[in-house]
């Protein structure tokens, strides 16, 4: 029981190493404790109007200002929050107008109307960030309008309990305690510091990890990589920030990877020479020093690579494999200093492209879809008479994305979170029932990790909220749950209605702003490395022009995701988008240096034909990979290429060690661009809008 305790908080930790989302989570959970404790008190005042009815349009409210605004600087939070509240405010006076019009049959008008607003919320999507969060905000709020004007509309106290709910939140996550930008920055900095030499020492020194545990290894460190990422950013505002950076991290990461491949290709003998090496176990002493410091002590010189230059005595196979290795150390060396200014995030891409009008960058498309989902799942739920037809249309509202691929991704998680919930709260009913004192501490402690959890598992997040949905409705009502078994039938019918509705009516199965950026990013580095690059300075120019098509890349990648997680604590993509990017253009150039050296030495020392033929040939693989990208086309192969160049290694007995360093960086970097560009196909939005799914064995 305590080992499992402990891999569930070890996996929270890697989930929100910087505890920013823990944080904002128990800020949402005080404000909707508080709001809804103050209005029920305060509905003591309101004649006629039941006090748990001001308390659900009071909770319901702080808690969606809290859930819709992005985790940033005290100042942004504070001017998001007041928008939003503003936003909601004005909902929640419209639905008290509509409700004393109507009278008695306020419910069912406000029922009716509620397809309006969700198709209202969705056109809202073209027009940017705050308003792509604001349009699904409203969808869903639009359902608590309903839930306190039931049996009768509560008036005015419907906008003054709504403007209430705001000034709580506000007071909660502007006036509590939250950690320090730039302390969470550097620990998790750190996090990732530690990461990273523990995989090195276990992957320079040959000690067994399966290919499962690797991966997973690995994956922890993109997790950490990007929480990295959103920490620097909220850091970076406060002013200048040096230190570690995510794009640092990605490339450490490819260069464990490096070691590992390295070592594991060693023949037996070598590599336990190697491993035995008092240099080479110095070696990496001072570069796992290094990378969990950021410091060596002097600063001032690398590790010593002496061993490596021995390598000489070796055959060609193992030589060519140490040269790996030095020359990943060397780079986890540079890497890993931590001394770089941190440059500033990516820029917001224009929603609906560059001088676009309102009538053209409002999501027509989207709006109908939602609208038409949204009343065939009402109608459905009247005709059969279901008792909570509104869980269908909340369904509609959740897993409706801007793309059919994302749409479907999020119905499968909202219907296997939904029945995973609804067992858990099947067998936890009998302890529940006999301890309700331990059923609402449930349900207030459950609150924290479904923030966390929201934007990085979301299936696990729909799971928690179902169960404490079941549970909650156990208490007030008096019922098992098993008389709750249509919620999981009213889930599947929204889910179907709207999965439905994206594949049928006006399906998008791309994002054209995105793969249109990305196409005009990828042709920019394709070119840059069919150019010469005789000069420094042009190699600067050139590097600063990728860097800002890159960082327009990634704006429209984190408004793409804002679609699809629009409650998520950041706007940055949940994958490795955001860096793979970055990353992409530093191995570009890195590769293209290699090759000049070469290139040059080949020129100068009039080495045979056949070696300026196979650099061109080298050249020419990497440059087909772009291209098959771009015409999204399957993972190119030129088998035998790698065998042929180590084949044409110069001798180790002959050749200056700079010269076999080179030889050995230009595969090592020509293999790191084509993992970028696998990196790319597989990264979930990338494949979301592009659909370059095909892989294949990298060469």
């Amino acid at each position: 029981m305590l080992q499992a305790v402990s891999r569930t908080l070890s996996r929270m930790y890697r989930y929100d190493p910087g505890a920013l989302r823990l944080v904002r989570g128990i800020h949402l959970t005080l404000a909707v404790v508080a709001a809804a404790l103050i209005a029920d008190h305060v509905g003591s005042l309101a004649q006629g109007i039941p006090g748990f009815a001001l308390a659900v349009i009071c909770a319901s409210a702080a808690a969606h200002v809290l859930m819709f605004t992005p985790v940033s600087t005290r100042r942004r939070e504070a001017g998001e929050l007041v928008r939003f509240g503003a936003v909601l405010t004005g909902l929640a006076a419209t639905g008290a107008l509509i409700g004393a019009l109507s009278g008695n049959a306020a419910p069912v008008v406000l029922q009716l109307i509620w397809i309006g607003v969700i198709a209202l919320g969705f056109a809202l999507d073209g027009l940017g960030p705050f308003w792509l969060r604001a349009g699904r905000m409203i969808s869903i709020f639009w359902l608590f309008v309903i839930m306190s004007s039931t049996p009768q509309s509560p008036g005015l106290w419907l906008p003054l309990m709504t403007v209430l709910s705001v000034l709580i939140a506000v007071l909660a996550r502007i006036g509590l305690w939250r950690p320090s930008a730039r302390r969470t920055y550097e620990r998790v900095a750190a996090a990732n510091r530690k990461a990273i030499a523990g995989y090195l020492d276990h992957a320079a020194t040959g000690r067994s990890r399966s290919d499962k545990t690797s991966r997973a290894a690995l994956h922890d460190l993109a997790g950490l990589r990007a929480e990295l990422e959103l920490s620097a950013e909220l850091a970076g505002a406060e002013g200048e920030l040096r230190g570690l950076s995510a794009e640092a991290v990605a490339m450490m990461r490819l260069a464990l990877e490096v070691v590992r491949n390295a070592l594991e290709a060693l023949s037996a003998d070598v590599r336990r020479d190697l491993i035995a090496n008092e240099t080479y176990r110095s070696s990496l002493k001072e570069v796992l020093r290094r990378i969990e410091t950021g410091r060596d002590g002097s600063d001032a010189t690398r590790p010593d690579l002496e061993w490596a230059r021995g390598a000489a005595r070796f055959g060609r196979q193992d030589t060519f494999q140490i040269l790996r290795i030095a020359q990943a150390f060397d780079r986890l060396w540079q890497l890993a200093g931590g001394d770089e200014v941190i440059e500033a995030g990516a820029k917001d891409a224009p929603a609906g492209g560059k001088g676009s009008g309102l009538w053209n960058r409002v999501s027509w498309r989207l709006a109908a879809q939602a609208s038409v989902a949204a009343a065939v799942g009402y109608g459905i739920g009247h005709v059969f008479q279901l008792s909570h037809a509104y869980w269908i249309t909340i369904t509609v509202i959740v897993v409706l994305c801007s793309s059919l691929g994302a749409t479907i991704h999020k119905t499968a998680q909202r219907t296997a979170g939904t029945l995973a919930g609804f067992v858990v709260a099947m067998l936890m009913e009998p302890l529940l029932s006999k301890v309700p004192e331990f059923r609402l501490f449930l349900i207030v402690a459950l609150l924290p990790p479904i923030i966390i959890l929201f934007e990085r598992n979301y299936g696990i997040a729909v799971g928690i909220i179902s169960f404490m949905v079941l549970i909650g409705l156990e208490a007030m009502t008096g019922l098992p749950v098993s008389e709750f078994w249509d919620r999981l039938y009213d889930t599947l019918i929204g889910a179907g209605a709207g999965l439905a509705a994206a594949w049928l009516l006006f399906p998008r199965r791309s994002g054209e702003g995105v793969k249109g950026l990305a196409s005009a990013y990828l042709l920019s580095c394709k070119t840059f490395l069919s150019e010469a690059g005789d000069t420094s300075g042009t190699d600067r120019a050139a590097y600063a022009s990728l860097k800002d098509k890159a960082r327009d890349l990634m704006g429209a990648a984190q408004n793409y995701r804002a679609e699809q997680i629009p409650w998520a604590s950041s706007a940055r993509t949940s994958g490795d988008l955001d860096v793979l990017v970055i990353v992409l253009a530093d191995y570009v150039i890195l590769y293209r240096q290699a090759r000049n050296a070469i290139r040059t030495e080949v020129a100068q020392n009039r080495r045979e034909p056949s070696v300026g033929d196979l650099l061109e040939r080298m050249d020419q693989r990497v440059l087909e990979e772009f291209d098959a990208v771009l015409q999204n086309r399957a993972q190119q192969t030129v088998p035998g290429l790698a065998e042929e160049w180590l084949a044409a290694m110069p001798a180790p007995e002959t050749a200056d060690i700079d010269l076999m360093t080179d030889w050995v960086a230009t595969l090592y970097y020509a293999r790191k661009v084509v993992r970028c560009l696998q990196g790319l196909r597989q990264e979930h939005i990338w494949s979301a809008t592009s659909d370059l799914n095909a892989s294949a064995p990298e060469t």
